[in-house]
Parts: C-alpha cells; structure tokens; sequence
C-alpha cells in the first residue's frame, strides 16, 4: 500500500475546475474514469479511495484473470465485469482503500475494517487474496502465497435505516468514524436505495433459485488453518469448474448425453435440473438460457443475493435524512460516478429514472458540478 510519504513525493495534483460526475450503466464502466484521472493527473498513480456506495461489494476476482493482466493499465478495462471491477485496480496500486457503505439488507462482508493482500498465485500467476472470508473462499479466490503483492484497506459499514437514526449528528459521527480524506473517488450504485435480484424470476414457475442452491453450494473447512483452506479452496475450484464445463455443454447442446466428463454427483444434479429448465422453457415457448441458470447458481453462496425493493417514499426519505448528511459532513471528491444497474435487473427498471434524478440532483445540491455526463446514453447510441 502507497504510504502517506510516497503520495507526498509526487508532482502535485491538478484539479478538475468542477466536480465530474459520470452516469454509466454497467458498474465496471465507472472505472474508465477513475483511470482517466490517473492519466490527467487528476488522482495520484497509488493511493486513492473508493467511496463505495452498493448493494454489493463489487469485489470479487474473475477467476482466469492473471495478475499480469491487473497491471496492464487501460488494457485491463474490456476483461472486467460488474462484480469484479474493484480488486484489479487495487493490485495494480492505483486503490489503497475502499469502503462499501451497505444498506441494512446487503450482508456479503461483517461490518469493520480488514486489510487483505492480493497479488499472483506462485503456479498459475492468477489473481488472489490472501482473505479468508466466505466472500472469497466460495470463489476459490485465496491463496496464502501471493507474488507482486499489494495490501488495500476494506472498510465495511452499514448506513443505517432513516427510521432509527435521530438527527444529522448521527451522520456527522459516522463521517468522523470513517475518515475519508481526499483524495477520494464517490461511487454510487442506484441499486443501494432499492435493490432487485433478478435471478428469483428466472423459471421461478420451478422455484429454479432455490434449487440451485444445493448444486452450487459448499461446505467451509471445519478450522481456517492454512492446510485446511488450501485444501478446501483446491476441491471448490474443481467444483467452479466441473460446473462451469456442464453448463457450457448445456449452452452448446442443450443436453449432457454426450458429456465426456466424469459421471459425478454433480454432474447428476445437474442433469436433472436441466431436465426441469428445458421442460420449463419449452412450456414457456422459449430457448432455455443455460447461462443465466449458471450465473444464478453462482449467487448462491452465503444465502443468495440481496433483494429488497424499496418505495419511492423510502429512497426520498434515506436521500435526505442520511445521504445527504453524510455526504454534506464528507470533503468534496475528486469525482462522482454513478450506476443505473438497471439492464441487469439490480435497480428496478420502473424505480431507477426516479432514483437517478434524485440522486443527480442532490450531487448538485452538495459539490459544485458540472452537467452528468451520460455515458451510458453515449454507448446506447453507438450500439
């Protein structure tokens, strides 16, 4: 991690005249921007902050990606997908701290902060954490031997429900506690006032989530010593894979009776549940989408994704008795950005234009801004 003497021994920093604020749909575009900072000498090449308002934490690793790849600057941007975006920018330096503001009802990570190293996996140069927490593990993503290791704080805090917080002192605390210091990029997912998870309609005639979950899930290792984790983390990226190779045959052939893998446990579990989607999707007069039911299957862990759809009374009234507040007690970030999520069905489509213009208009209200740039708009019209 960058220390204070290293930020100090760069050429100072320029300044954007007024605050950008960046609306993209895809959460992984956001970082484009940050990058784009880095460049413009807007933010440090090491040691910025990601203030990181979410539904989810947006950190995990895909799990082919090579730590080489993390520190290959802009070339890094097309591998990225919205819950993997963060980590990579951390290993390659350019994020020291990230702090995910939470809403009561998203829970991947205990509140608190941690200090994780990531880096390349000595054998296979892949990306890894040295975290031991279920958030990595049920994506085989640690390692306890890391090369071209990077440390970066993560800080975990619920922004509590408006309905038990007393005043603006309340916020004005909770900034105190998380002393955030510029600079600092303001991140702000549209899903964290209201959040969908769009894998519960997917064939929910069959109850499909459910079903998934004893497909995909685990059992964590009885003790968290290093030979037990190594081991765990060894036998669940077989299963990662073993699943992700059945679903890629279901993809291809929209059957497994010529599957040339190993007949297992799994692969009978799938079989029969294939049997379900395609008896289902038939009724429904559609393609079985093989993809969608394995990257549901994946959200499976730790109790499935957040789901909690808010009224517009609700997200009006967190905007103002603790957004605002808290972002009012904050400095002023380098830059904003902002995700609609809406095209993947994490901010409810009928919510997310309201809650966008809610959220622009108070960004306006607090820092002196320019006009949003609507990236998002930009990519539909070259689409």
């Amino acid at each position: 991690m960058a220390g204070n003497g290293e930020k100090r021994s760069e050429p100072p920093l320029k300044r954007y005249k007024k605050v950008p604020v960046y609306v993209v749909e895809e959460h992984n575009d956001a970082l484009q921007f940050v990058y784009s900072a880095i460049g413009g000498k807007k933010l440090p090449l090491e040691g910025t902050t990601l203030l990181h308002f979410d539904a989810h934490p947006d950190m995990l690793i895909d799990r082919k990606l090579k730590g080489a790849e993390a520190r290959a600057g802009r070339e890094l941007l097309p591998l990225l997908q919205i819950e993997n975006w963060i980590v990579p920018a951390a290993a390659a330096g350019h994020i020291d701290r990230v702090v995910w503001l939470r809403p009561p009802w998203a829970k991947q990570f205990k509140d608190g902060s941690r200090v994780i190293e990531v880096g390349d996996h000595p054998v296979n140069g892949l990306l890894r954490v040295n975290s031991k927490e279920p958030y990595y593990m049920s994506d085989a993503l640690y390692s306890s031997k890391l090369d071209n290791k990077r440390t970066f704080t993560l800080t975990v805090a619920e922004v509590p429900d408006p309905n038990n917080t007393e005043d603006e002192t309340d916020m004005q605390i909770l900034a105190k506690e998380l002393a955030i210091s510029r600079p600092y990029v303001l991140d702000i997912d549209l899903d964290f006032f209201s959040t969908g998870n769009p894998f519960l309609s997917l064939y929910e005639n069959i109850q499909l989530y459910d079903r998934l979950e004893p497909i995909f899930g685990f059992k964590f290792p009885d003790s968290d010593d290093n030979e037990n984790v190594e081991k765990f983390v060894n036998l669940r990226e077989r299963q990662l894979n073993e699943l992700e190779n059945l679903f890629q045959h279901l993809e291809e052939h929209n059957n497994l009776e010529n599957y040339e893998g190993e007949k297992t446990e799994t692969f009978q579990k799938v079989s029969d549940i294939a049997s379900a989607v395609l008896s289902e999707a038939g009724r429904l007069g559609e393609p079985p989408n093989w993809w969608a039911v394995y990257a549901g299957g994946c959200t499976r862990d730790q109790g499935g994704l957040p789901h909690h759809i808010s009224t517009e009374e609700e997200v009006r009234h967190k905007m103002d008795k603790i957004i605002r507040p808290l972002l009012k007690a904050l400095p002023p970030p380098v830059l904003v950005t902002v995700a609609r999520s809406t095209d993947d069905g994490y901010c409810p489509p009928d919510q997310v234009d309201y809650i966008q213009s809610l959220v622009l208009h108070m960004l306006k209200e607090i820092y002196d801004t320019d006009e949003p740039e609507y990236y998002y708009l930009k990519v539909n019209a070259e689409d």
